[in-house]
């Protein structure tokens, strides 16, 4: 039987805290997994404009658009 002042051992230690970091993780996933996604949609649609008007662009015109 454990005394008053014992340690309770990292297993135990563990299941005493809340587990509120566990959102907070999720959403910190969330707001990188969408940042991201958004940074590469606009990639992908400046090069696509960039195809597809290169020939009034004088910038694109020397790089091969």
């Amino acid at each position: 039987m454990p005394e008053a002042g014992e340690d309770k051992g990292p297993t135990a230690a563990a299941e005493d805290t809340p587990s509120t970091s566990a959102g907070g993780h999720r959403f910190c996933y969330l707001l990188g997994l969408s940042l991201q996604t958004f940074l590469w949609f606009l990639l992908f649609l400046a090069i696509t404009v960039a195809v597809l008007v290169g020939g009034k662009l004088t910038e694109f015109r020397y790089v091969g658009f």
